[in-house]
């Protein structure tokens, strides 16, 4: 029998070697070396200082043929030393996610098996939900995985070539330290598509029902984790759902654009304010309707379905006021070739939720756009100053905690919410 192992002591190149032939336990294996990519010397610097990512005109030289999509290489600097095992994508621009940067710690079952546990141990703290991520890609050391847990169920999403290739040995994993009743995968096409893999939904383990219900503090809510957005439920917006619940007063008027499945709108009405949501996914605002009758708010929620952009230009023309607006668009540039359109955009969503508050009232502004996230607050100055509106800024949150970011990798954080209060200065 004849069984193929990564080399652990041969230096590789580009392509890899001609096959040794070794002897282990009366055994002959093929051991074939590691194909290695030479990298500049900044993307060097990056990843020695825990960055994970290598770009493709990072390479030094072009990568040979050989290398197939989502195969193991050795990355090492200019001078030949080591950096690291990462998974090589031959069509992302992201040509290299780092894994280990241990010389004696290869990609294997072992490394994933302790790499899973210290991520689901990192969230035992956490308290006060049944829904929650376990896993979040290279954060937790695991480039190109993504899993969420929702109750008795778990959701993953395989965004990377070579995290494909151990996508049955994470669910084996998981399985063994979850005991998950099943496992959907949600492996979409955006995040798919430029690593040459197809879009996937599919049940690896177990069974999944169309919904599964959970709980965030004294709240339920019904997961379509078939066809939500993300994989169901915007778990990370977590720590901002419990600042703005903590801020409301029966009396408010809240509006809340961008609604999804109704979870700001639902926490409003849970504290006796008001509530409309707008969205315009129908399927989403259905669940939203659901979700306030299982939480018993359905006489103080309107539900509208329509585009945001246009219905707050309606809402401004009728110069309806509201104590808080929420503005939680979805990704507004997803390159940073689009920022331009985004600001745009921005600006739009801004300028007419500013106008639609109440003296005193307050904007909460939610983006998950990287390219605007240094942005934001130059981008709500130039609105308050179109809208002759004086604004007092009231504190932020990130993206939960069960969605941490790397220090080192700017990109990691995604997500961030400002509180921006109307002023109103009192007469001299």
């Amino acid at each position: 029998m004849s069984i193929v192992l990564p080399c652990r002591s041969c230096q590789g190149f580009a392509t890899p070697r001609r096959p040794k032939q070794h002897l282990y336990d009366g055994t002959m294996v093929a051991m074939v070396a590691t194909p290695q990519l030479t990298i500049s010397l900044s993307a060097a610097k990056r990843v020695r200082n825990f960055d994970c990512w290598v770009f493709r005109d990072e390479l030094q030289a072009k990568a040979a043929e050989a290398i197939g999509n989502g195969d193991v290489v050795e990355l090492c600097d200019p001078q030949g030393t080591f950096l690291g095992y990462a998974f090589y994508s031959a069509r992302s621009h992201i040509a290299a996610r780092v894994v280990s940067r241990e010389r004696t710690q290869p990609i294997d079952r072992a490394l994933l098996a302790h790499r899973l546990a210290a991520a689901i141990d990192a969230r035992r703290d956490l308290t006060g939900t049944d829904a929650r991520r376990l896993v979040f890609s290279e954060a937790d050391h695991l480039p190109g995985v993504i899993v969420d847990q929702y109750a008795e169920y778990l959701v993953l999403q395989s965004r990377a070539a070579g995290m494909e290739r151990w996508k049955s040995t994470i669910v084996d994993l998981l399985r063994e330290l979850i005991h998950p009743k099943g496992v959907l995968e949600r492996s979409d096409k955006e995040f798919r598509e430029e690593e040459g893999l197809p879009a996937l939904t599919q049940v690896l383990s177990g069974s999944v029902p169309d919904r599964i219900r959970i709980y965030e503090d004294e709240l339920h809510f019904w997961v379509d984790p078939y066809h939500g957005q993300k994989t169901g439920f915007y778990l990370d917006q977590r720590q901002t759902r419990r600042l703005f619940r903590d801020r409301i007063h029966p009396a408010d008027q809240v509006l809340d654009v961008f609604a999804y499945t109704g979870a700001f709108g639902i926490a409003a009405a849970s504290r006796g304010a008001r509530a409309v949501c707008v969205e315009q996914e129908e399927s989403a605002l259905a669940l939203a309707q659901e979700n306030a009758a299982l939480n018993g708010v359905s006489d103080r929620m309107e539900f509208v379905t329509g585009d945001a952009f246009y219905w707050l230009s309606a809402a401004a023309k009728r110069r309806e006021r509201f104590a808080w607006v929420l503005l939680d668009p979805p990704a507004l540039a997803k390159s940073k070739a689009q920022a331009l359109k985004g600001r745009q955009a921005l600006h739009h969503l801004l300028v007419h939720g500013l106008g639609l508050l109440a003296p005193k009232g307050t904007l909460l502004l939610s983006l998950c756009t990287y390219h605007l996230l240094g942005l934001a607050e130059e981008m709500l100055r130039i609105a308050a100053a179109d809208c002759g509106l004086c604004v007092r800024m009231g504190g932020g949150s990130l993206q939960a905690p069960d969605h941490p970011w790397i220090l080192q990798m700017p990109a990691t954080r995604y997500l961030m919410s400002w509180l921006a209060q109307r002023d109103a200065p009192s007469a001299a």
